[in-house]
């Protein structure tokens, strides 16, 4: 480091042998992990207004700080082992009140983003880093610390001391309003975002920026041509069903037809027309804005009711512009990422079918296959997202075999032992298909181990117990369900008794025992509404 401050030392004597008084920024990089200093340094070495100077860890930073009384600010990673950068905060702080530290985070929260606030935190670094979000971060920081240090000697020799306190208060005050907004809405942001999170996130960071108690997000229904309540917070679910404006209608169909905001401070003032469908609010201050995705109007997101009943600002109107205008981005790139995945999807479908359609004995197999897997995995209280998981992998669970040969797939007869070598591929075969399409790695587990054997004497790893995803034994006991009761060209199928006597005798052998329990559980229950097996199967089609 004492090299390296020594080379920058240098490059700034050179710029005024060269006529140029530039000055540089010290940045101070606090961070366990190496790659991200390193990135981090790389990125405002890129910029010759800065000179990053690396930490390790708290204890460290501390030490650089009281050594180089130079550093202009201090970005350090929220999560570190011994001292947490939290605390490192908090001593900078008080050490050094006027010096900016900005923190380093992966997942921003708005408990975290508060917390960090109301210890004195300048703003936030979101990873994976951009450049000019950390160039914009910086040189806007930078600036408000010198406006801070010219603020501190102004007060030395200008008398109204307390008028530029209270300004100045003011001022941090407005920044961090901003910064929370901004640092928060960065959790928007992702292409695998759901429309539900963003909506969450948008009445969250709508109600706690504005300190507002309702906050409601109007979608437009073209076929009724009618705005309804997609989301809200503060409303009884009756107003949120019974609500709905037609173009024009109210100050929200205002919004929606003209394509602009609307403030309003009073409605008792306002034209009473206009208000009166706005009354579900209970309140006399609002803000409307439009939601646009490609210059398209698609809804209305509004705010009512602030905490003390004061009416809103021009401040606020800005600060919910803002708001929508990142809304409307991030639930775009929803609708754009939804429709790729959906043809993805059909694609693979596509393939699929195409392969079942070459043997007669497996058509249907994947469908009834995923639907007792999503059953099953239900009753065992499986998360939505796991269960979606095997909703989609389900499916696609068998899609190697379009790597099989047909002499071997398609074979009336028992497999000798080099065929069944091959029909073993189709595991490793699918993995590596859908691998390339960027699956989740839990539904890539389910293609390559649904195959696996609870003792170990299964394919294509030879996993043990629960080494073996859980997600994948699930499937592997609804698979031998389907593959018994279905007909082949060597046999008959197994009626449904003896296929569930199958099951049982191999719990803990071939299969994970309480999956064959769950398993047995839901058919049996659904059985009893049925008296021939064969009619719930065909239910289940």
């Amino acid at each position: 480091m004492q090299e390296e401050t020594l080379r920058d030392s240098l490059i700034h004597d050179e710029g005024h042998k060269n006529g140029k008084n530039v000055r540089r920024h010290k940045i101070l990089i606090v961070d366990d992990d190496p790659s991200i200093r390193s990135i981090l340094s790389q990125i405002l070495k890129e910029n010759s207004s800065y000179i990053p100077v690396l930490a390790e860890n708290g204890e460290r930073a501390l030490d650089v700080l009281k050594k180089d009384k130079g550093i202009d600010v201090v970005l350090t990673d929220i999560q570190m082992p011994g001292m947490t950068g939290l605390e490192l905060l908090k001593e900078v702080k008080s050490l050094y009140p006027t010096l900016p530290v900005v923190m380093i985070t992966g997942f921003p929260t708005i408990d975290v983003a508060i917390d960090s606030m109301k210890k004195g935190a300048s703003d936030f670094v979101t990873k994976p880093f951009k450049f000019e979000q950390v160039k914009l971060i910086l040189s806007r920081i930078i600036r408000e610390r010198e406006l801070l240090i010219e603020n501190e000697e102004l007060k030395k020799v200008v008398e109204q001391k307390k008028k530029i306190e209270i300004l100045n208060r003011k001022l941090s005050e407005k920044i961090k309003e901003l910064t929370i907004m901004y640092s928060i809405s960065e959790t928007l942001s992702g292409p695998f975002v759901s429309l539900d999170h963003i909506l969450e996130k948008t009445l969250e960071i709508s109600s706690n920026s504005l300190n507002c108690e309702y906050v409601s997000v109007f979608f437009y229904d073209r076929e009724t041509e009618k705005l309804y309540i997609r989301a809200a917070k503060g409303l009884d679910d009756e107003v949120i069903k019974e609500t709905k404006f037609s173009l024009g209608e109210g100050v929200t169909g205002k919004v929606f037809e003209v394509g602009s905001p609307a403030l309003i401070r009073d409605m008792d003032r306002e034209n009473a027309e206009v208000v009166k469908k706005e009354r579900f609010f209970k309140s006399k201050s609002m803000i409307s804005i439009p939601l646009f995705i490609q210059k398209e109007p698609f809804g209305v997101l509004s705010v009512a009711g602030r905490v003390g009943g004061l009416p809103f600002t021009k401040d606020d109107l800005v600060i919910l512009e803002n708001i929508a205008r990142k809304v409307s981005l991030n639930i775009e790139n929803v609708v754009l990422y939804e429709s790729v995945y959906e043809n993805l999807l059909n694609t693979l479908r596509a393939l699929v079918k195409t392969l079942e359609a070459k043997d007669p004995y497996t058509q249907q197999h994947s469908e009834r296959v995923t639907f007792y897997a999503v059953e099953t995995a239900t009753a065992l209280g499986c998360s939505d997202e796991e269960i979606e998981t095997l909703r989609f992998a389900g499916y696609l669970h068998d899609i190697g075999k379009v790597g099989v040969k047909d002499t071997v797939l398609l074979k009336e007869g028992r497999l000798d032992e080099g065929e069944y070598r091959e029909i073993m591929k189709h595991t490793v075969i699918g993995e590596e298909i859908v691998q390339h399409l960027e699956l989740l790695p839990e539904e890539r587990a389910i293609i390559r181990s649904h195959h696996e054997w609870w003792d170990g004497t299964g394919y294509p790893d030879g996993l043990k117990g629960e080494e073996i995803p859980f997600l994948a034994r699930i499937l592997a006991v609804c698979d031998a369900y389907d593959a018994m009761t279905s007909s082949r060209p060597y046999r008959n199928a197994l009626s449904h008794e003896a296929a569930m006597e199958e099951l049982m005798d191999y719990k803990w052998k071939q299969f994970d025992g309480d999956v064959v329990d769950a398993f047995s559980s839901i058919i049996e229950k659904a059985k009893k509404q049925v008296r021939d097996i064969s009619v719930l199967i065909n239910r289940m089609n």
